[in-house]
């Protein structure tokens, strides 16, 4: 069964023929020295030894240089008459009438082959009779531009090919050769892969047996339409071609003309060269005539790809070039960016240090009412506490700049408000000093609601801003409790008593009397909290606090 072809195949025969190519002055030089053996025994005083020697010459030569390959069946003739030998004279006339059929030199073929003494001819010297009579012809045929003598030379060719076929042998190469060649001229390329699987078996690879078979069975798959077998026998054909140094070859050019039409230009000029070089050396009008035809149409199209490349890297050169100057405008752009941010920053200093100043004058005004607003003192001072606590608690987030960030808005806001809030205290007060309204100022300033008030906004915002912060806080710190010991909570907004605490220590607040003041709590009670929430802990109690102060860290 014949093994399935994949372009995996293909590449691997186009690497065998490249590297047949590189090498191919290697397989010349081995013909060569065939050549040279053969020229030696060409001096034997022996007039059928020396006919034997130019006539093994002539084999060599004959794929290899037609000039020289006509000069020594020239010598082979000159022999055979010396030796009056007609079918040696006949065998040499019919060897040198193929040899103008291959070259293209179709008169010369018809004026040698008509010196053949027919009557002479024994029953094998027939069979190459008919058959170089239908090669003449058929060449004739096939490049004939005149319809009507074209079709009288086929005909010609045809009734020589019947009589060859009628006394051929029906296993011979010879009878299956032209029974294939002769069902691809009738369309029947599948009946025609039948005689070519006869054909393989009797030729080996390497040879020009088998260049010859693989050559014709690509003209079975060309008919088929199935063009990767029909590049798998060219290159097949080709290397064997190669390998037997034939330099009269089809097969390289034809895969050639195939890979240059499906685009692949670089492997087909670099396959169209190497055969344009072979039918120079072989020196024969008709593979020069015929590979110079494929030359120039892969010439055209290499010349066209060049250009479409051309054009496609002048377009890409423009679209470079406004890209370079896209990059510069925004390069520009951000850099006057970065100096407007920098003035801004300047700017936002500048009235940074307008509101602490103004902060000072607001403490100086505030102690003018020192007399009459003790309790609002103390209050006052206990949210510099706090908001003193918050500023510590920023300082050391320093895993991240949003923190940093968020917690110092909240603080400028905070601050604003507590000062709109005092100035608003202060001026109420103030009024009911002036109206003499003193009992009413005692109640004011009686009162702890104020404070209850404040403290219960201060925790809302400390959650609403932690949360905001740490949204997945809840949830990680009770996946570092065990399941029965999670904290769930009514309030999603906000935080209880221990959460509070531990986010705290999450902000980098560690100390229990710190944490103690800001919630209102005595540090014993914080300390005892701490220690229960550890008591539920899934891991190790003792790293608990340092989990905590890890929560938070991948997200950001």
């Amino acid at each position: 069964m014949k093994s399935p072809v994949t372009p995996t195949t293909l590449d691997s025969l186009y690497l065998c023929l490249d590297d047949a190519i590189e090498h191919s002055n290697d397989f010349i030089s081995t013909k060569q020295k065939r050549i040279a053996d053969a020229r030696d025994r060409s001096r034997n005083k022996n007039a059928l030894n020396r006919f034997n020697a130019w006539y093994d010459m002539f084999e060599e030569y004959r794929s290899l240089n037609n000039d020289s390959a006509q000069a020594c069946i020239d010598r082979c003739i000159e022999l055979a008459r010396e030796l009056s030998r007609d079918d040696l004279l006949n065998t040499c006339l019919m060897r040198k009438t193929h040899q103008y059929a291959e070259a293209g030199d179709y008169e010369e073929g018809l004026y040698t082959i008509s010196k053949v003494r027919r009557q002479q001819l024994s029953a094998d010297q027939w069979e190459t009779y008919y058959n170089v009579m239908h090669h003449l012809y058929g060449e004739i045929a096939a490049y004939s531009h005149d319809n009507d003598h074209k079709y009288h030379t086929f005909h010609i060719a045809d009734m020589y090919r019947d009589s060859l076929l009628a006394i051929a042998d029906t296993t011979s190469t010879v009878y299956i050769r032209q029974r294939q060649i002769m069902l691809n001229s009738a369309h029947d390329y599948k009946s025609a892969l039948t005689y070519s699987d006869r054909w393989m078996t009797q030729v080996q690879a390497d040879t020009p047996g088998y260049a010859e078979m693989a050559y014709f069975r690509s003209e079975s798959y060309r008919g088929l339409k199935d063009s990767t077998q029909q590049k798998y026998w060219l290159c097949l054909s080709a290397l064997s071609d190669l390998r037997s140094s034939i330099m009269n070859q089809a097969s390289l050019w034809s895969l050639a003309r195939m890979l240059g039409q499906e685009g692949d230009l670089d492997r087909s000029y670099h396959y169209v060269d190497y055969s344009w070089r072979c039918a120079e050396q072989f020196n024969g009008n008709l593979r020069s005539w015929q590979v110079s035809r494929v030359m120039t149409v892969i010439n055209d199209q290499y010349k066209n790809h060049i250009q479409q490349a051309n054009s496609r890297l002048r377009l890409l050169t423009i679209g470079i070039g406004m890209l370079a100057l896209v990059l510069l405008g925004m390069f520009i752009y951000v850099n006057r960016k970065k100096r407007q941010l920098t003035m801004t920053r300047n700017e936002l200093r500048e009235a940074n240090d307008e509101l602490e100043s103004l902060n000072t004058q607001l403490k100086q005004n505030n102690g003018k009412l020192n007399d009459t607003n003790a309790q609002l003192s103390e209050a006052n001072g206990q949210l510099k506490n706090m908001n003193e606590q918050l500023r510590q608690a920023i300082v050391h987030l320093n895993d991240s700049n949003l923190v940093k960030e968020e917690y110092i808005g909240k603080f400028l806001s905070i601050c604003s408000e507590y000062i709109d809030k005092l100035d608003a205290y202060r001026l109420k007060v103030n009024r009911k000093l002036k109206a003499q309204q003193y009992n009413d100022v005692l109640r004011m300033t009686s009162s702890e609601q104020l404070r209850e008030d404040e403290l219960e906004e201060l925790y809302q915002n400390f959650d609403s801003l932690f949360l905001r912060l740490f949204p997945t806080f809840i949830d990680e710190f009770n996946n570092l409790l065990r399941p029965e010991e999670r904290i769930s909570l009514s309030d999603h907004r906000g935080l209880n008593t221990d959460l509070r605490i531990f986010a705290l220590i999450r902000l980098g607040i560690s100390e229990s009397s710190k944490i103690a003041e800001f919630l209102r709590y005595s540090p014993n009670s914080i300390y005892a909290y701490r220690a229960r929430i550890k008591n539920k802990a899934s891991g190790n109690r003792d790293e608990f606090e340092q989990r905590v102060k890890e929560i938070g860290i991948a997200i950001r």
